[in-house]
């Protein structure tokens, strides 16, 4: 049994992730929430650039706080969905490929949130510098992440690709190529009221939904990783971390 810290976008990406590491190491793990915090009002809020603050501001103490959590941490993994790669130009600020007059200068987190950033912006999507596929976003994004981190000892990186969400879908639909389906979650899970006789209460993502969905997402594990790219290669990092 390891005593494991989560990165991630979000508690409903938290509560597929515990289940598909325990479904993986075959224990039944514990687990600290390090981003987003419990309310989702904590100093980094949730989503992807919360996961990114997370990790550009406890890179250089990552090893101690590690080891500050009773009992210590074993490792960490750190999640952020692939269709930031996809559609997020923030994200692709430091590429070798965007020429900007403010790189370097101006804060890649914040010069989207005003007009005259979104303005200036250069970029334009696809990035020349990666393929727009899954083999692309999950190589750009943790190159990103790695950078951010500095160090990736005792850290599994995971990037679900177009979102956690096609692993559900995955599981349940058993369906080719649902990792280039944008944005699942609207487009197929929340599309009617139920799904698979599981109620869905509109658009807004809720744990108690997303721990329905965890026992088939386990049970199909062995189907979710031959249909997405991205659930093998998370399965293959955490294994050889364990």
């Amino acid at each position: 049994m390891k005593h494991i810290g989560i990165v991630c976008e979000g508690p409903t990406d938290y509560i597929i992730l515990k289940g598909v590491i325990d479904q993986i190491t075959s224990e039944k793990n514990t687990y600290v929430m390090l981003q987003p915090e419990n309310d989702l009002t904590g100093k980094y809020g949730n989503g992807w650039k919360g996961v990114w603050k997370w990790c550009y501001d406890n890179a250089s103490i990552r090893n101690e706080l590690m080891k500050s959590i009773q009992p210590a941490l074993d490792f960490l993994v750190i999640q952020m969905d692939g269709d930031v790669s996809r559609k997020e130009k923030s994200s692709h600020c430091w590429c070798e490929a965007t020429q900007c007059a403010h790189k370097g200068k101006w804060n890649p987190l914040e010069c989207d949130t005003t007009s005259a950033g979104r303005a200036a912006c250069p970029i334009v999507l696809p990035c020349p510098g990666h393929d727009a596929s899954v083999t692309g976003y999950m190589s750009h994004l943790k190159a990103l992440l790695t950078t951010w981190l500095k160090e990736t000892d005792d850290t599994c990186i995971v990037i679900p690709c177009d979102s956690t969400e096609a692993w559900i879908v995955a599981a349940y639909d058993q369906t080719d190529g649902i990792e280039t389906v944008e944005a699942p979650w609207e487009h197929i899970i929340a599309r009617g009221k139920y799904y698979h006789n599981i109620r869905i209460s509109g658009q807004k993502k809720r744990i108690r939904i997303f721990e329905q969905f965890v026992p088939t997402v386990c049970e199909n594990w062995s189907k979710v990783t031959e249909l997405c790219q991205s659930a093998y290669d998370f399965e293959e990092s955490l294994l050889a971390l364990v």
